[in-house]
């Protein structure tokens, strides 16, 4: 049920940005501002309270949880990257599919789910998993993003130098405030003392509004278009069958190969399988906008993947609890 819930609350929160600009409550300036607002200041509290907050001890004794998550996200990559392939797609789409596939909801739906689900167990699991994803959402997103943008630009322009393109974007992002949010924050965690709380609880609350804020900007995008074409885009529901369907049902493939090979606790091998069914991270409509890229579309997956998630969350816990 918490699965259910907290999907029908993000489509809930989508709604209210989908009225808010539908209704000219906010001007058409204001989601871009309110995207810049959120990858700047938003992510960066984010990564900093996360990484202040990592057991640096828990990542040794969750080393195997680690390497698992690292390999699921490569799995995903190359399985989008298959997939454009096949569709001989270069666009936009094509790389927020791949940032779909490998990065889920993990902020907001990804712990209440696995806590509601697997207990305390689950908890300590699912922190374990997401160490490497939360740094490499924030470093790779907007890479795989902007590599569309830079293609789409160069065939416009013709450029006969496209790496003085793609270094500009690398520069751009690794100089990025969430990523250097990542050094300094474990720095920070390293400090002999706390910092002081008002500046620790202001980090807290900023990291608070990201994900609300988020979806509602997803909402304020979607009210762009008209529902009947996020409807009649067959690559939405594409990507949609790929992250719900098809995504947990690889690392349901590849836990069962793993454990026919290793001894493992049977809930990590549940977490890993319904993380993997979770709805595409909203947070990729944020990174979008601010590489330039198409975040119409991207929030239109979000929509689509989170609205349907709450039929099939439900039957792949059935699955995992009848395989494992």
């Amino acid at each position: 049920m918490t699965a259910i819930y907290l999907a029908i609350q993000m489509t809930l929160l989508m709604g209210v940005g989908f009225i808010a600009r539908r209704a000219k409550i906010v001007d058409e300036k204001f989601p871009q501002s309110l995207g810049n607002f959120l990858y700047h200041f938003g992510f960066t509290c984010v990564v900093l309270k996360a990484m202040m907050a990592a057991d640096l001890s828990a990542i040794g004794d969750m080393g195997v949880l680690v390497l698992i998550s690292l390999a699921t996200m490569a799995v995903m990559f190359a399985f989008g990257t298959l997939t454009n392939w096949i569709l001989h797609k270069k666009d936009d789409m094509s790389k927020i599919s791949i940032v779909d596939l490998m990065f889920v909801n993990f902020t907001f739906m990804a712990f209440p789910i696995i806590e509601a689900l697997y207990g305390e167990k689950g908890s300590i699991y699912i922190a374990a998993y997401t160490i490497p994803v939360r740094i490499l959402f924030y470093v790779l997103t907007p890479l795989i993003l902007a590599s569309a943008v830079v293609h789409r630009s160069q065939e416009h322009e013709k450029s006969p130098k496209p790496q003085v393109h793609v270094g500009k974007e690398v520069r751009k992002v690794l100089l990025s405030a969430p990523v250097l949010a990542i050094p300094i924050g474990l720095g920070l965690s390293f400090l002999p003392f706390q910092l002081p709380s008002p500046l620790i609880n202001s980090i807290a609350a900023i990291a608070a509004v990201v994900t609300p804020m988020g979806m509602a900007l997803c909402g304020m995008r979607l009210s762009e278009v008209p529902i009947k074409e996020c409807i009649r885009n067959g690559r939405i529901w594409i990507l949609t069958v790929l992250r719900l369907v098809f995504a947990p049902a690889i690392a349901l493939g590849l836990m069962f190969l793993l454990t026919q090979f290793v001894s493992l606790d049977e809930v990590l091998v549940k977490m890993c399988v319904i993380y993997c069914a979770l709805p595409a991270a909203a947070s990729t409509t944020i990174i979008a906008m601010n590489v330039n890229s198409d975040s119409i579309k991207a929030a239109q997956c979000v929509f689509a993947t989170t609205a349907l998630s709450v039929c099939t969350l439900p039957i792949w816990v059935y699955v995992v609890d009848l395989v494992f």
